[in-house]
């Protein structure tokens, strides 16, 4: 009882401290790391918004503010629906069939060209989404989910099947997993991107059977290739339908035939192949909260902590905003040695700094061309794995092309349009440069600043500094 009592005495202040610092307000360092991991930087209006909060009243706020819809009118062939658009495209087909080839290479390259442009528009109004949004999670929740279902727009070569399934991470961000997952294997994009139109019952594609369990539900040794094979044979016999424009199953191709997928046995199609997936609740819920712990807290995995924050997304039934919930309010998030321990993707750089600067966005066809140069064209991921992220995104090369593109973002001089913020620490003859860096920098400068070069130089200089592509 002695040593019960002794050891309660010793825990007693760290317990109350704990509790203390939970229920204070944030400090405006812990509002800008979380407003650097949740969005795209921190603008000042931001931060202060989050001042009078306790940390879990910061991330309530931030959640409840997610929508499930884009702010900005698309491009106006964007309201195209699929039906006519794959009506349309039936039609070019069945005109040009019979023209001499060189009328039809000629017709195709008109077609292509067109198509470029049109994804070169698509990418510019995804920035002006990101760029302008009063809700950030919710676009940062749909890049993650586009380097988590993978598909790119020069392989599918339909920006409309692309703006659609941009549309569907969207309204699913931080919905359910499940009904996002189940919608999958019908998402137009995703069909041509993984050729399921060629998986029919003699001649099984195992394409997509494959990314489902590797990258999308269970992971990697969590399944056999037997279990693929026997999800292909599931997943077979679905077509693309020109005049929906949408994936339908045709029994004539379809492999009826009972299968054994993860020890389940039985007749199987697209959706029932899902469902059994989804009965892995505990792999899938581990799978996808590691990757959302290397999104918001830290590259290197704590395996313990995913595990107890994995049970929070199996009892809620995959809905997504409880796990983002206990991710972000859980101790290791808030952890100071983790504030600038992850890197900012080339988006995150971009628009980061376009929000927090003040920054005008025109002409918005920069930016998909500066994410290019930066190795990360939106809609156009690498392969079927994404864009690997983390401390992959830093090179000797990479830092080098970063400070060039900010040093192009943040002209000489700077534009009138800029943040309240800087008009402030401008006006201060000393300090001002202090102010800025941190606003700007989670970590300290990797280079002294000398405070005789002036705010605005030094303003340029910060945005080019490499701890600023940390956050």
């Amino acid at each position: 009882m002695l040593w019960l009592m002794s050891t309660a005495s010793r825990l007693l202040p760290l317990i109350l401290l704990t509790c203390a610092v939970r229920l204070a307000g944030l400090d405006s360092g812990e509002a800008r790391h979380l407003l650097g991991r949740t969005g795209f930087g921190a603008t000042s209006a931001e931060i202060a918004d989050l001042l009078a909060l306790t940390r879990e009243q910061a991330v309530d706020a931030i959640l409840a503010r997610t929508k499930t819809f884009n702010r900005w009118g698309p491009p106006a062939w964007c309201v195209t629906s699929l039906a006519d658009n794959a009506k349309a495209r039936q039609k070019e087909y069945d005109d040009w069939k019979d023209l001499p080839q060189p009328e039809r290479d000629k017709k195709q390259q008109q077609r292509d060209a067109l198509d470029r442009a049109r994804g070169m528009e698509l990418k510019g109004w995804w920035y002006r989404e990101m760029l302008s949004t009063d809700t950030p999670l919710t676009e940062r929740m749909v890049l993650f989910w586009h380097n988590h279902f993978t598909s790119q727009l020069e392989t599918v070569r339909d920006p409309l099947l692309m703006f659609e399934q941009n549309r569907l991470f969207r309204a699913h961000a931080l919905g359910n997993y499940a009904a996002l997952l189940k919608s999958i294997p019908l998402d137009p994009a995703m069909f041509i991107y993984l050729d399921s139109n060629s998986n029919i019952a003699d001649r099984p594609n195992e394409n997509f059977a494959r990314e489902v369990m590797e990258l999308f539900t269970v992971g990697e040794g969590f399944y056999t290739e037997k279990d693929i094979k026997e999800a292909a044979r599931s997943f077979s016999g679905y077509r693309f339908d020109p005049m929906t424009g949408r994936p339908v199953r045709t029994d004539q191709y379809h492999d009826g035939g009972r299968k054994l997928v993860l020890g389940h046995k039985g007749v199987f199609d697209a959706d029932e192949v899902m469902r059994i997936l989804l009965e892995r609740e505990e792999r899938v819920a581990i799978h996808l909260t590691g990757k959302l712990w290397k999104e918001f807290i830290d590259e290197t995995i704590d395996q313990k902590e995913v595990y107890r924050l994995s049970a929070v997304l199996y009892k809620a039934s995959y809905e997504l905003k409880p796990l983002v919930r206990a991710l972000l309010t859980c101790d290791a998030f808030w952890a100071p040695a983790r504030r600038g321990s992850l890197v900012k993707s080339p988006v995150e750089l971009l628009c980061g700094a376009v929000r927090t600067l003040g920054l005008p966005p025109e002409p918005i066809e920069r930016f998909p061309l500066w994410g290019r140069r930066l190795g990360q064209d939106v809609f156009d991921p690498p392969n079927v794995k994404g864009w690997t992220g983390g401390a992959a995104w830093i090179s000797t090369h990479g830092l080098l092309a970063r400070s060039e593109v900010m040093g192009e973002l943040v002209a000489d001089p700077l534009p009138p349009a800029t943040a309240p913020w800087i008009a402030t620490a401008r006006a201060k003859r000393s300090g001002g440069i202090e102010d800025a860096t941190r606003m700007l920098l989670p970590v300290a400068a990797a280079r002294q600043m000398d405070p005789a070069i002036g705010f605005d130089r030094a303003l340029r200089a910060l945005v080019r500094d490499p701890a600023y592509n940390l956050k």
